[in-house]
């Protein structure tokens, strides 16, 4: 009739049909109560909008916003460690060569902010979410990953319905205690940034560090864990959370004369706080004590540090990443099963010297 390119009938097009004002047409279709109109008005409106095939939108259903859909969203918790900004390199890098661009968000670690995240996301068209840590909304990412890829980095959730590349944080912590026992270390610190259910990693390594304790039949009680309460940490800067944590919980360890031999940190910015704390009380590494990471961020192979830490590929993790977006993305129109892809490095032990043999061997 007068459709021309457009294929849905819209309200303007029931007013020009009918002569009746846009705003009318609206409110008779949409039936706005404490309106009023003559019985002839009404039936003319219904029945033009019947006769040209006017059908009503949906309640609740928005039209995706096709903007992003070239774009990878990477969340990322924060970015003072720069084992997040190593990976969010690698995955800028390998989505260049697929034509994707990527814009990363911050959550800070705060739950709020990332079920925010999560419900913004599902009303774009995106090319696929990366998620540098564990969700804790894990139904809104399930949700979303039915919408566009989702693919996690680091220790996989348990109930979670979409892709990862895995770190088993076990393997990495069972690494660590049998190198350190290796060196006559039978009682050793874990410092760790706040322990919950939520923080799969931190638990993983600290269950690896027991395991290991286990099998070599020494006690897992050998094994202090020190991690502050969620006030205490929430106090220091973000910038600089880990290492300051990792600074206060071992000036506390030394303060009260631990028997600790060795210091292992949740991560390497956990392991330079505790290695300023352990100089600044004038003892050395690894002579007085052996320090371990975990990450192998670039500044642990500096010579002045020298950090024993574990090596997960986080580089190949963040290509992998977008590898399976592009995967998922150039099946979508060929397949229409589901599959959940799986990938998992394996960690590697990468010795420096802050690591020596226990002084009391």
């Amino acid at each position: 009739l007068f459709m021309g390119k457009r294929n849905k009938v819209t309200t303007r097009d029931i007013a020009e049909y009918t002569g009746v004002s846009q705003s009318t047409v609206s409110m008779i279709l949409s039936k706005k109560p404490h309106v009023s109109f003559s019985r002839e008005t009404i039936d003319k409106v219904k029945e033009a909008a019947k006769e040209l095939g006017y059908q009503k939108p949906q309640k609740g259903v928005r039209k995706k916003d096709s903007a992003l859909a070239k774009s990878i969203i990477v969340i990322c918790p924060l970015l003072s460690n720069s084992y997040y900004t190593m990976i969010i390199h690698s995955i800028i890098e390998r989505a260049q060569e697929y034509g994707y661009t990527v814009f990363t968000v911050s959550t800070l670690r705060n739950v709020s902010r990332e079920e925010l995240y999560l419900h913004l996301l599902s009303g774009f068209e995106l090319a696929g979410v990366i998620s540098l840590y564990p969700p804790t909304k894990i139904s809104e990412a399930n949700a979303l990953s039915k919408q566009v890829p989702v693919v996690s980095i680091g220790d996989k959730p348990d109930a979670c319905s979409f892709d990862s590349v895995e770190l088993d944080s076990k393997k990495p912590g069972y690494l660590i205690a049998e190198h350190l026992i290796s060196l006559g270390h039978t009682r050793i610190t874990y410092v760790s940034t706040p322990i919950r259910a939520k923080e799969i990693g931190r638990i993983h390594r600290l269950q690896g560090l027991k395991s290991c304790f286990h099998d070599h039949g020494l006690d897992p009680s050998n094994i202090e864990v020190k991690s502050p309460k969620l006030a205490v940490y929430g106090r220091y800067s973000s910038d600089n959370s880990e290492y300051e944590n990792g600074y206060a919980l071992t000036t506390e360890a030394l303060k009260a004369n631990t028997p600790s031999t060795a210091f292992v940190g949740n991560n390497d910015m956990t392991a330079f706080g505790i290695m300023a704390a352990i100089a600044d009380y004038g003892y050395h590494i690894p002579s007085d004590y052996s320090v371990c990471g975990f990450d192998n961020v670039p500044l642990s192979a500096m010579p002045q540090i020298s950090l024993t830490t574990i090596e997960h590929a986080s580089i190949y993790k963040g290509r992998e990443a977008v590898d399976i977006i592009y995967k998922k993305n150039a099946q979508k129109d060929k397949t229409s099963k589901h599959y959940i892809m799986r990938m998992e490095y394996e960690p590697e032990l990468i010795i420096r010297k802050s690591t020596g043999k226990c002084k009391l061997s």
